[in-house]
């Protein structure tokens, strides 16, 4: 059966990784409904090995610029670590050096003026281990950047930009993939 919203993979890009943890006000636009979705789905969490390092650059870069202090920094980097070691959230990457990493991220940064590793995180959601999975279990991006959702969804992605948008009905895919039964 096609269509099993329990199944639809999510990919979480740094954005959205770093409101999974942080609690600084500047991560306030959409972090608890992620949360709240994240714990709902924890199944079919994903995020390429690229954006998981992007988030804890990220974390540095709060310390640095004092938006956190030294003991936000470690219990940050200690929860997101507890997360991804916990197997909640699953690693997935097309191989960085493969052609079609090279053409299409060329391709995308080109038309939509973004950064190789939002091109990246494109690519594997459109190439990847999901990429031939049935319209109702299309992968789900889930980011904070709204360039990167915008060029995503441009390229035919299915994309929640979690600081404005309301989070997906994945209830719907189940009722579409039952048909019209009661």
């Amino acid at each position: 059966m096609e269509g099993h919203y329990w199944c639809t993979p999510h990919y979480l890009d740094a954005s959205a990784l770093v409101k999974l943890v942080a609690d600084d006000d500047s991560e306030e636009p959409g972090r608890e409904v992620l949360r709240k979705y994240y714990w709902q789905h924890t199944a079919n969490m994903y995020a390429t090995s690229y954006c998981i390092t992007e988030a804890l650059s990220a974390f540095k870069g709060k310390r640095a610029k004092k938006v956190i202090t030294e003991d936000q920094y470690i219990s940050y980097v200690q929860t997101f670590i507890r997360l991804f070691l916990g197997a909640n959230l699953r690693q997935d990457d097309v191989p960085i050096l493969s052609p079609i990493v090279f053409s299409e991220t060329e391709r995308l940064i080109k038309k939509y003026e973004i950064d190789f590793l939002d091109c990246f995180q494109i690519v594997t959601i459109m190439h990847g281990q999901f990429c031939h999975s049935g319209p109702n279990d299309q992968s789900i991006l889930i980011t904070a950047d709204a360039d990167l959702a915008k060029a995503a969804r441009a390229e035919g992605a299915r994309v929640w930009e979690c600081r404005t948008e309301p989070a997906p009905d994945l209830s719907a895919n189940l009722t579409e993939s039952l048909g019209d039964e009661p």
